[in-house]
């Protein structure tokens, strides 16, 4: 089930599907140590007499929207039952600089006559990810449930305070407790635990009462034990407002020229950056996505990485709009895990340590061979060139231009085949084939202009000279070997030959290696547009022709190359802009602009991909790189609006 709902703090985040269960709860790291890891943490509600019996959980028969509000990380969302006359309203967050989530639940009798109710929470934690060796336990002393092991504490609480409780072994009793309700005050459990609370309220005919609910994450039973105190004591209405008027003054420091772009179009703009700031790490690290359902389709690994690929672009986007400071921490992180020899590898997790991987250094021959994408190292340098340039902050680049800068270009000059001036072969983009593409190749030639201008910047003539000759030999390169005058655009890549169309192959405009309008670029844009477009009502761009991650069953390629991606169908957009000679040439990345705000989910998050029969999201949802190319696609339509509208 996708979630619908992220809020967090950059030490705390916290995923919601659409019932109201908590899905995945991340501390304290973003993407590292998910202690929910895609299991359920419900909300069940019972209505004396209404019930037969059973606890009715929120999803079983229930219409709900959801939501957030307008310019926060604060949730806004509903939910009915016909058959128990109940309305709950829902709002959600996580305090910017508190790490405790806080549910505020406003409970309203529809019935004509008076209810007695109970809410019923559950908590399937498991603490570092294993359910073993944790203790749960009711700690009278702050009248609260604790779970905790080693430097890892959870307390849960509520106001007006829960009347019931219980914390038992995983599996045993939970049908039992989700059936009747009734809970038997055990007050400690060890090793596989689970704990519920209960809630019992009176409502009137057409009353509401509202009930808060926190969660409160900590290292250290006092650290616990102090935000506990802290939100008896400040109220957990006033953290809640305090997180609201953070975020909205957040998203809207800066005044945003959105020409004449619809209001739906600015507002998942603000939310876009809302929801990548809710992926970033406050150590640095920007994370492709994290969502525990990609689990069960990806060999039990998620997402929740430090990609550079990902995270350069992402990094872009944030310097576009104005948030630089994020960028410079990211790139204080960046500085660690560069290797001796000037390559990035594949990810790496969270606290800065080699993740998970499947590049392999061996070729099935046995020959060794460097198991990167060197886009990755390249995006990087473009990434923090790009950052040089909004800010002029020369004490940044001081801190790298030795040990990181250099010792990338330096890499990127030397690892090339002499006779063609390319790269060498590395794994692409996509991290399925290994050969010399062109997108990475494109990507190689603009970082090693944007290496020449460090250079120039610090006086060393030689090296700039070095670092740009290296870029206009991967030029010519791309221009001789990596163009087929026969297909009349480029090709994926060679050595082995691949002549697949791919939304990558942008990149050939993208990276400035030739202009919008040169008619290799025009052709090759064209033969994407034509060969990738999903020939369904869904509409979008597919990554590559034949593209089967994520098939939702085997259809005609003709049709439907592949599953639609909002990246893919961006870059589309991006090169319109970019070769748009007058405003009537922006109609089209406009309406690119609209569909993705169209095939977004009703809370604003954009997957990585859709369904293409029916745009329900695919793979990892919210996809931080998603959301980044929507607002950097949006700020060049702007720019190039304003620029046209000048001429």
């Amino acid at each position: 089930m996708p979630k619908p709902l992220v809020v967090g703090n950059g030490s705390l985040l916290v995923n919601l599907d659409r019932n109201a269960s908590i899905r995945d709860m991340y501390f304290p790291h973003v993407g590292d140590e998910n202690h929910v890891n895609g299991r359920h943490c419900r909300v069940g509600v019972v209505v004396e007499g209404k019930n037969l019996g059973l606890v009715s959980l929120i999803g079983d028969d229930w219409v709900y929207r959801l939501g957030y509000k307008k310019d926060t990380l604060v949730t806004d969302s509903n939910y009915h039952n016909d058959r128990l006359d109940i309305d709950l309203r829902f709002n959600e967050c996580v305090h910017p600089f508190e790490n405790v989530f806080i549910r505020r639940i406003a409970i309203t009798n529809t019935d004509t006559e008076d209810i007695e109710l109970k809410l019923l929470f559950s908590h399937d934690i498991a603490l570092y990810e294993n359910p073993m060796g944790d203790t749960g336990v009711y700690d009278p002393a702050v009248q609260s449930i604790i779970h905790y092991q080693r430097s890892r504490y959870f307390l849960i609480n509520g106001s007006p305070h829960f009347d019931q409780y219980e914390i038992g072994p995983k599996g045993e009793n939970e049908s039992s407790i989700i059936r009747s309700a009734e809970l038997n005050m055990n007050s400690i459990q060890v090793g596989a635990v689970n704990s519920f609370i209960r809630f019992s309220q009176h409502l009137a005919p057409s009353e509401t009462k509202t009930l808060y609910y926190w969660i409160a994450a900590g290292k250290t039973f006092y650290d616990v034990k102090r935000l506990n105190e802290l939100v008896l004591e400040r109220t957990p209405e006033l953290m809640m407002a305090e997180t609201g008027q953070y975020f909205h003054s957040w998203v809207n420091k800066e005044k945003y020229d959105f020409f004449n772009l619809p209001v739906k179009v600015a507002d998942l703009f603000k939310h876009s950056l809302l929801i990548i700031r809710s992926q970033i790490d406050n150590d640095g690290a920007i994370i492709a996505a994290n969502d525990s359902d990609i689990l069960e389709r990806f060999n039990m690994d998620s997402y929740s990485y430090m990609w550079p690929r990902d995270s350069a672009f992402i990094a872009m986007s944030l310097d576009m709009a104005q948030y630089s400071g994020i960028v410079h921490k990211f790139f204080n992180y960046c500085h660690d895990l560069i290797s001796e020899h000037g390559y990035f590898l594949q990810k790496y997790n969270p606290t800065g340590t080699l993740a998970s991987g499947w590049m392999p250094w061996l070729t099935p021959e046995g020959h060794v061979q460097l198991p990167i994408q060197e886009d990755s190292t390249a995006l990087i340098l473009i990434a923090l060139w790009n950052h040089y340039k909004t800010t002029r902050c020369i004490e940044t680049i001081d801190q790298l231009y030795n040990s990181m800068v250099k010792p990338a270009a330096e890499f990127m000059t030397r690892y090339r085949d002499p006779a063609t001036g390319l790269p060498k072969p590395s794994y692409n983009l996509w991290e399925e084939h290994r050969a010399v593409h062109t997108y990475t190749s494109s990507t190689v030639y603009a970082a090693l202009k944007c290496a020449a201008g460090f250079a120039r910047l610090y006086e060393d003539d030689d090296l700039a000279g070095k670092y740009s000759t290296a870029a206009d030999e991967i030029k010519a390169g791309i221009e001789t070997h990596l163009y087929d005058e026969e297909l009349g655009r480029f090709l994926r890549s060679i050595d082995p030959r691949d002549e697949t169309v791919d939304a990558s192959l942008y990149a050939v405009s993208q990276f400035k290696v030739l202009p919008p309008d040169d008619v290799r670029v025009v052709n090759t844009m064209k033969a994407i547009e034509e060969k990738l477009s999903v020939k369904t009502d869904i509409g979008g761009i597919a990554r590559f022709y034949k593209d089967i991650y994520h098939q939702v069953i085997e259809y005609d390629p003709e049709k439907i190359p592949g599953n639609p991606w909002f990246i893919c169908t961006l870059w589309v957009a991006q090169w319109h802009i970019h070769k748009a000679k007058s405003i009537s040439d922006l109609e089209k990345p406009e309406q690119i602009l609209l569909w993705v705000t169209e095939r977004a989910t009703q809370t604003g998050i954009l997957a990585e991909q859709l369904n293409p029969f029916d745009g329900s999201p695919l793979s990892v949802s919210p996809l931080t790189w998603a959301h980044a190319t929507f607002v950097i696609t949006v700020m060049a339509f702007v720019e190039k609006a304003r620029l046209l509208e000048k001429e």
